[in-house]
């Protein structure tokens, strides 16, 4: 997150205390995510395979004590011009480390250290980096919050005022996965393994991604996808079907159609993908995104 993990690290250690989540009863922090094409992405950080940058060090220290790191991606505007699929990296964020993490010690922390300086705007008290590129501070113990710009709107909407806009069911889902991703009514999308044209996504009211441990060392997909009508539900549907038979001819396989309508089918408006395979590499490119906001270290 821009230099904020080697910056904390300091605070961590000095305190004994132990502090969890204020989100962790009813609701999820993340649950105040998702306006109209945000892409909100949640991780159990003790079950997500992490980059070796992740896991030692300093930054090692801080996914140790932490539970669930939940970041919304967002542009304020969009345009043609506008890659697809997208690159987390084109977007502005926000979002919560929640964990072990005391308020008074970080915040002393931070307002001690020469690389961040503190800011007050309408009473609201945080930190930014001398780049401008980070705005972060613990606005109560168990959660640092952070965003790359405008933290007091990060901090009114998803601590102060919050507005429950991802619905139990759906948080449920993402916060036992080991990773969840979840879009309304998106621009734009990530690479999710799915060859689909931009004119597809567009005609998307919501998705939901989540990727669960398959029992034996490996990883499985799913996805629930909403589309506009039946009628492109239906197509999108056979068009998934139709990417997975090319794949298993390309590896001479022979399909097994009956488990594919099971594996890909539509009810309704929705689109739902059971244990799609997923090898711990490709879900490593999903957590490139945790490299990237808890620092880029590498």
């Amino acid at each position: 997150m821009r230099k904020l993990i080697p910056l904390c690290i300091l605070a961590l250690v000095l305190t004994g205390c132990v502090h969890e989540s204020p989100f962790n009863e009813g609701e999820a922090y993340f649950q105040a995510m998702g306006r109209d094409a945000e892409i909100v992405l949640t991780a159990d950080t003790q079950r997500l395979p992490l980059s070796d940058s992740a896991t030692t060090g300093m930054m090692g220290d801080i996914i140790e004590r932490s539970s669930r790191l939940s970041v919304a991606f967002y542009k304020d505007s969009y345009s043609e011009a506008d890659r697809y699929p997208a690159s987390l990296s084109d977007f502005d964020f926000y979002g919560g480390i929640e964990g072990d993490y005391g308020s008074f010690t970080i915040n002393t922390a931070l307002s001690w250290s020469k690389e961040f300086h503190k800011e007050k705007v309408d009473g609201v008290k945080y930190y930014t980096n001398e780049a401008g590129s980070i705005e972060l501070a613990v606005p109560e113990s168990g959660i640092i919050l952070f965003a790359s710009k405008d933290y007091v709107d990060a901090y009114r909407r998803t601590v102060e005022e919050r507005v429950l806009l991802i619905d139990d069911e759906t948080a449920r889902l993402m916060s036992s996965s080991v990773l969840g991703i979840y879009v309304k009514e998106p621009e734009t999308m990530i690479d999710l393994g799915f060859e689909l044209p931009l004119s597809v996504i567009m005609k998307m009211s919501d998705a939901l991604i989540f990727v669960n441990e398959d029992g034996e060392g490996g990883y499985e997909l799913n996805a629930q996808i909403l589309m506009d009508d039946e009628s492109l539900a239906s197509t999108l549907c056979q068009l998934l079907r139709q990417q997975v038979l090319q794949q298993l001819r390309l590896e001479g396989v022979r399909p097994d159609f009956a488990a594919l309508s099971e594996q890909y089918k539509a009810e309704g408006r929705t689109v739902i993908v059971r244990g799609m395979e997923m090898s711990r590499d490709q879900l490593m490119s999903f957590s490139s995104a945790i490299d990237e906001v808890m620092g880029g270290l590498g």
